[in-house]
């Protein structure tokens, strides 16, 4: 969908230049295909559905899409017309404010899609740390930066263009006009591209829950029988030395619902499965270090003996946790020892 809209934006690019190179741009206003209202909304669809691989479009959702039907048809009128061509007139007729309002109305539509596409990468991405304690092959942060440029781009695009209409009367639109949407379509490609291959990766189990209610209520006691249990269990079998060890693993080994466990661990231990498994892999990392023989292995490979097997993941929690970078960390532990 989101492809589909930028695609109607290129076919858009390409009439303008068609029409303009045999002066005949005037029939560009009868045949404007520009969807602005459309872009927010698809984009937060999209962002839905690779987070969520069960999401299904239904006939509701087609609310969404309202105002981008008033837009097309607005575009058919001749207010849209009259004000669409007064922008190139001075003083600028009544009705070119009326094109303009509407014009950033639509960007203020995609800002807001924007922010809500974002908050919904956020919240998968909180709930995916409650059941995994890897997230490499199901992280959906390649996803921010895109959103971010479709959020910013027709704020950046409408100050650019203003400044070449008031400074440089617009002698500079070659030059950034087309590679700038080039460049767009290349981006809008690569997502659509990114998210067919990694859609399968973004399933969140249904026996986990959807909000860290637990984490708000400060006065809880602790359950003492629950974390004498898991240490118990950390230390005797270290399942996190175990790369695909999730929730649903160290429930059983608990003998416990993974529901239940991952609310315990919210409530007794502070933090999610993702930081606890990783807060051991940590500790058992430096303690390794202090043995000797583990310094005939690289850092990387002794990571990857304690559970890691990112070496991207390995160091930002290591630095997270340390304040230091594990090569840091080292030459400091090895200095001591001599």
């Amino acid at each position: 969908m989101l492809t589909f809209f930028y695609a109607i934006m290129a076919i858009n690019i390409v009439l303008v230049n068609v029409l303009k190179d045999y002066d005949m741009l005037d029939i560009f206003r009868y045949v404007q295909l520009e969807m602005l209202y459309g872009i927010g909304p698809a984009l937060y669809f999209y962002t839905r559905s690779v987070t969520n691989p069960n999401f299904t479009f239904s006939k509701k959702h087609l609310l969404h899409f309202l105002p981008l039907v008033l837009e097309f048809i607005f575009y058919r009128t001749s207010i849209y017309r009259i004000g669409a061509d007064g922008l190139y007139v001075n003083p600028l007729p009544s009705l070119s404010y009326v094109y303009l309002v509407q014009q950033w109305i639509g960007i203020l539509s995609i800002i807001t899609y924007s922010i809500i596409s974002l908050s919904l990468l956020y919240k998968h991405q909180s709930l995916l740390k409650q059941y995994y304690a890897s997230l490499d092959k199901r992280s959906n942060n390649w996803l921010k930066l895109p959103i971010l440029i479709y959020g910013s781009f027709f704020i950046l695009w409408s100050v650019l263009t203003e400044i070449d209409r008031f400074f440089f009367d617009r002698s500079l639109r070659e030059y950034y006009f087309l590679p700038t949407f080039i460049g767009l379509s290349i981006l809008t490609t690569w997502i659509s591209f990114q998210g067919y291959l990694r859609k399968n990766n973004y399933s969140t189990p249904s026996d986990i829950p959807k909000k860290s209610n637990v984490t708000s209520n400060v006065f809880l006691e602790k359950d003492q029988h629950f974390i004498d249990k898991l240490q118990q269990l950390m230390q005797d079998k270290k399942p996190y030395l175990n790369p695909e060890i999730n929730l649903a693993k160290l429930s059983d080994l608990l003998n416990m619902k993974p529901k239940q466990v991952s609310l315990k661990i919210n409530q007794n231990c502070s933090q999610n499965f993702y930081d606890l498994i990783n807060d051991y892999r940590i500790t058992e990392f430096k303690q390794r270090l202090k043995d000797p023989e583990s310094h005939k292995l690289s850092l990387l490979a002794i990571a990857f003996e304690c559970g890691f097997n990112s070496k991207s993941t390995f160091n930002h929690i290591f630095k997270k946790k340390m304040q230091v970078t594990p090569s840091e960390y080292f030459k400091v532990l090895k200095n001591k020892s001599e």
